[in-house]
């Protein structure tokens, strides 16, 4: 894969795009929702507010079973169907549920929304020990793959998949 300066996404066909936003944001996603998962349960002593904390955990693991199926269904599902329409099997076209990717890209950003209300929209305090902020700095990084990744399909796959083929 070349480096991600070197690409761009809209001179790639919708498979080539795919497979883009396969390695460039899914694979790292998986692996840094799996380390995250682990040190956030070694957060037992926060600086933050207990409560708050307690919903950070919970939108956290919430937002990770999300992420984690909407990666399921486009490995299995939507980037399959699409890699049908690239090899010109024009009866994919109907299989591409467009309201499904948007209805889960919307549930993936109001938990996210939620997330930064608690995390003081990553901006990190002082008095945070160093795990918390090491915790929500990575969380920070979590978001901006899952916004980037959200944002390439919503306005770039998508338009050029209706552009293509209809859907």
């Amino acid at each position: 894969m070349l480096a991600s300066h070197l690409v761009e996404v809209n001179e790639l066909s919708p498979p080539q795009l795919c497979h883009y936003i396969d390695q460039k944001y899914y694979t790292p996603l998986q692996q840094a929702l799996s380390a995250l998962e682990h040190q956030a349960s070694m957060l037992q002593h926060s600086d933050i507010d207990p409560e708050k904390m307690s919903v950070a955990h919970l939108l956290f693991s919430r937002l990770k079973e999300e992420v984690e199926q909407v990666i399921r269904n486009d490995r299995l599902i939507i980037f399959s169907v699409i890699d049908k329409l690239g090899a010109g099997r024009a009866g994919a076209v109907s299989q591409v549920p467009v309201q499904m990717i948007r209805d889960k890209n919307k549930k993936i950003i109001s938990i996210i929304e939620r997330l930064r209300q608690v995390a003081n929209n990553f901006i990190l305090k002082p008095e945070w020990d160093a795990d918390t902020r090491l915790f929500f700095e990575e969380l920070f990084l979590i978001d901006q793959m899952i916004s980037q990744s959200i944002y390439l399909k919503e306005n770039v796959l998508l338009p050029r998949l209706h552009k293509l083929y209809g859907c």
